[in-house]
């Protein structure tokens, strides 16, 4: 039965019906959008009227794309439709096998894409049957109601200029970062992972918005044939044979120093076991990008030797790869959950072939939301000596959470009191308090590790530094009451506030097979750089771009995302002029590294 029987009769109501399908077809889409996640999640998304809008409209362009080239409505949806669902499917797949979305980016990953998906097995649920069931319907009751009836050009000529008129009023509404941020209320996600705040904006929204994020702008002067040329002269060396020594690193959550603060009242013996290990270390100081939060930072810019991170969403270069090049087995730990800061895939992405998490292995062993350093350290131990049975060198990178803020002030988690003095308010001594409290814990089990490691006969480097100082308080307000005022902005001040450490140690077997005793006071860096100072004490030249970056930190030991730099030993807030030339070859070294993968 045709509805339609002339060009004439049918006015634009096959267009009209199509747009019907499409959004019908869009909201049956949606459904894939929640992924694994609770399906309460979409009656969220069918409460937000914009959101919904801005999930259908792409469904309904590609079928009018598809009208404006074939002229029938019901092919277009058919077509049309069947793309925007394969499009959802992949993402659905994508989140429930590894909890990580499709982006735009991702397209260029087909073959990887194919290649993974062999290792799971696909199924049929309830959201996947509405999904492809709503284009089924669509499809035809399109056909139904118009037939095999086919638009002539000029009303073709008036859909197309529709869906541009339309992309042009909807494309800032994708790309707009405020509108985006402003969708997010929701209890059964939380939004501090990537992944779920992508999976809280619904489907095509979050991709499309990834489309202008896709590609990173190249910096002023970027010549990639140039570059190449400068990491020409220098060979790729590898580590040379029978100092190839077990690496592990550990990251510590929030770690800080306050003994070096002057704190009245503060009890300066709580550092006694750090310091103990100082003395044993070669140590130094990491000017880091990030206060009181933004962990992932400092721990990506030591592992990529990048100052400013990638959105990372497939192989990276890394150091990581470059030992794991060399033969050695790259694995580490967090017990926190895997999709904090999307470290599940992203540490797969940078060469990891192995990390444990909250969900395999520590949520086992404790109660706790943060789990204890003890378990962390002593399953990096028992992981570091199963490898033995390998033959293969081992590197280890692993980051606590037990000291994670923020540091409760209405109770003490233990007895001892390590702030004293009636300046200071209830609440922050009981913060300072709780959060000594961790880091003591913290330090003796990894006294403990040390003195493991110390009796090792294999050879044994240990890297440790912090990510960036504690969170205390609204306006960081116990910092002011300690005297630790961040409200200024002096030199001083901003080099407290994103000072952290670092430290190396060597056992006895590794000192000898290396000639140094990795004693003695390192340089102020930034973390970019701490590979290069692990690479150096042991005597490694290691890959081209790690060699063209000591070079370049004999002139810009420190560079920060927050625009302060140390250029020739000069604290500044600016490159001077004599230096901007090599900074500009140095930014477009790092950008050619972040997106020309090498191994």
């Amino acid at each position: 039965m045709r509805i339609f029987k002339s060009e004439g009769s049918r006015s634009f109501c096959s267009e009209l019906l199509l747009v019907f399908c499409s959004c019908l077809t869009g909201l049956g889409i949606l459904c894939l959008a929640t992924g694994g996640y609770s399906g309460q999640v979409f009656w969220c998304y069918i409460s937000m009227p914009k959101l919904v809008v801005l999930n259908v409209l792409p469904v309904v362009v590609f079928s009018g794309l598809f009208y404006v080239l074939i002229g029938k409505a019901w092919v277009a949806i058919a077509v049309g439709g069947s793309i925007s669902v394969v499009m959802a499917l992949c993402n659905y797949f994508k989140l429930v096998f590894r909890d990580d979305p499709l982006y735009f980016e991702d397209i260029t990953l087909i073959r990887e894409a194919i290649n993974m998906s062999e290792s799971y097995s696909l199924f049929v649920d309830w959201k996947i049957v509405v999904a492809v069931g709503s284009v089924v319907l669509s499809t035809l009751m399109l056909y139904i109601l118009t037939g095999k009836e086919t638009a002539g050009w000029k009303r073709r000529c008036v859909v197309l200029g529709v869906i541009v008129f339309t992309g042009v009023l909807a494309c800032p509404m994708y790309k707009d970062e405020s509108a985006y941020a402003q969708f997010d209320n929701y209890e059964q996600l939380d939004t501090r992972s990537a992944t779920q705040l992508y999976v809280s904006h619904g489907f095509f929204y979050p991709f499309v918005h990834s489309m202008f994020r896709y590609k990173e702008v190249e910096p002023w002067g970027y010549d990639e044939a140039e570059l190449e040329l400068l990491l020409s002269q220098y060979d790729e060396v590898d580590i040379p044979s029978g100092q190839n020594v077990n690496i592990i690193a550990v990251m510590r959550e929030a770690y800080a120093d306050f003994s070096k603060y002057d704190i009245p009242g503060f009890d300066n013996s709580s550092y006694d076991l750090y310091h103990q290990l100082q003395d044993e270390s070669y140590t130094g100081e990491l000017f880091v990008n990030v206060f009181g939060g933004g962990t992932v930072d400092t721990e990506r810019c030591f592992l990529t030797g990048d100052y400013v991170l990638k959105d990372f969403r497939g192989k990276t270069n890394s150091y990581v790869w470059y030992l794991k090049d060399q033969g050695y087995v790259t694995e580490g730990s967090h017990p926190f959950f895997q999709w904090f800061y999307n470290r599940r895939n992203i540490n797969e992405f940078l060469g990891f072939s192995n990390y444990r998490f909250y969900e395999d292995t520590y949520g086992a062993m404790t109660e706790r939301y943060f789990p204890e350093d003890s378990y962390m350290y002593e399953q990096v131990y028992q992981d570091f000596i199963a490898n033995k049975a390998s033959g293969n060198s081992y590197f280890s990178f692993s980051v606590t959470v037990q000291s994670h803020g923020p540091y409760p002030t209405g109770y003490r988690v233990g007895e001892r009191q390590y702030l004293t003095g009636s300046q200071y308010s209830d609440e922050c001594r009981t913060a300072m308090d709780n959060y000594m409290e961790v880091i003591t814990e913290g330090d003796t089990q990894l006294l403990q590790f040390i003195h493991k490691l110390e009796v090792e006969e294999d050879p044994v480097v240990f890297v440790l530094f912090s990510d960036h100082l504690p969170w205390m308080g609204d306006g960081n307000v116990y910092y002011a009451e300690m005297g630790i005022d961040f409200s200024t902005s002096s030199e001083e001040i901003v080099r407290q506030q994103h000072t952290t450490e670092y430290l190396l140690w060597a056992n006895n077997a590794a000192k000898k097979v290396l000639g140094n005793d990795f004693v003695g006071e390192g340089p102020t860096i930034s973390p970019c750089y701490l590979m290069n100072i692990l690479f150096e004490q042991c005597s490694w030249d290691g890959p081209t771009y790690m060699q063209v970056m000591d070079e370049q930190r004999k002139v810009f030991p420190v560079v920060s995302t927050v625009g302060k730099y140390v250029v020739d030993d000069v604290f500044t807030c600016e490159i001077p002029e004599e230096r901007k030339e090599l900074f500009s070859q140095f930014v477009c070294l790092q950008h050619y590294w972040r997106n020309k993968f090498r191994y």
